[in-house]
């Protein structure tokens, strides 16, 4: 059973959730949200070592299902002239291996290197091809999933309009370690909307479709945060003066960190507790002492 959600940090500006984003988002009244700028965990990308995570479902079908039923809480949850930005990237169908999210952790083998796939496999950090199923039937391996279309095409079955699909182009990122294929250089980005009237500053926003901006380096523990000027670009085009920004995967705080840069509300859901004081600290909060008391007596 999933635990509710319980309350991290709340003041007149920021208020950050722990706890499952589906069970969250039902505890949420509707139209709460005037945008939200989230970046889901990719399938099999990392492993976040904690119960109920997103990302390491059992197949691409079930990641998907899991995803378009969190999607559908944010479309209640968001306001009639709200928009969601979704940044999702693809998976390949193949033999992966799982690393942790933290920089010190989980990286190395047994001699400071790259794992060896024996080692990974021992500590139940890989999966097999034959698992990569969608809609009952497997993906030849080395194939792209297609999981941002799969998705944005139940997403429209849903009511939802898609309006811009937007290539993130990366300045700098890690190698790509393939050999037969060219190197990965661009994320999708995808602005979804409720109706076909919404909230849009064009004077705020991006003249195109196509945003060259460098790769994040991660915040503390948490590596795989897209930048900052991203997710400033969603809000300042699509979120109203004192707005409220959502992130049901806040996770160290990116989307936090634009938000308060651009003087909107937020309110983030993550399950980990550290990584929402690493969205405190980078929003120039902490929790009260007293709070950081309870929670060590407590553990």
């Amino acid at each position: 059973m999933t635990p509710p959600p319980r309350e991290h940090y709340a003041d007149n500006r920021i208020r950050l959730l722990v706890g499952d984003a589906l069970a969250a988002l039902r505890e949420l009244p509707d139209n709460l949200a005037d945008c939200v700028v989230t970046s889901p965990p990719y399938y099999w990308t990392r492993d976040y070592d904690i119960d109920g995570q997103y990302g390491l479902e059992a197949t691409p079908q079930h990641y998907l299902d899991t995803l378009r039923t969190v999607i559908s809480e944010v479309h209640r949850v968001l306001a009639p002239h709200g928009t969601l930005w979704l940044n999702l990237a693809d998976s390949y169908s193949q033999r992966t291996a799982v690393r942790r999210s933290s920089h010190q952790d989980g990286l190395h083998g047994e001699r400071g290197a790259r794992p060896a796939w024996r080692e990974l496999t021992k500590a139940g950090r890989t999966r097999h091809p034959a698992q990569n199923l969608i809609n009952g039937r497997p993906v030849p391996e080395k194939s792209l999933l297609l999981l941002p279309e799969r998705l944005i095409l139940a997403l429209q079955d849903d009511g939802w309009l898609l309006r811009s699909k937007i290539a993130w182009a990366k300045t700098a990122c890690l190698p790509d370690p393939a050999a037969d294929r060219p190197a990965r250089r661009w994320e999708p980005l995808f602005l979804l909307t409720k109706n076909r009237r919404y909230h849009y500053d064009s004077q705020a926003a991006p003249s195109g479709d196509v945003w060259t901006l460098s790769v994040s380096r991660g915040a503390g523990s948490h590596a795989a945060s897209y930048p900052v000027d991203l997710a400033q670009r969603c809000i300042a085009a699509a979120c109203p003066d004192n707005g409220l920004v959502l992130d049901p995967f806040s996770g160290s705080g990116t989307t936090a960190l634009a938000a308060h840069r651009l003087h909107r509300r937020y309110l983030g859901i993550d399950l980990r507790p550290d990584y929402h004081d690493i969205a405190l600290a980078r929003t120039g909060r902490q929790r009260p002492q007293r709070e950081q008391q309870r929670r060590g007596a407590k553990a």
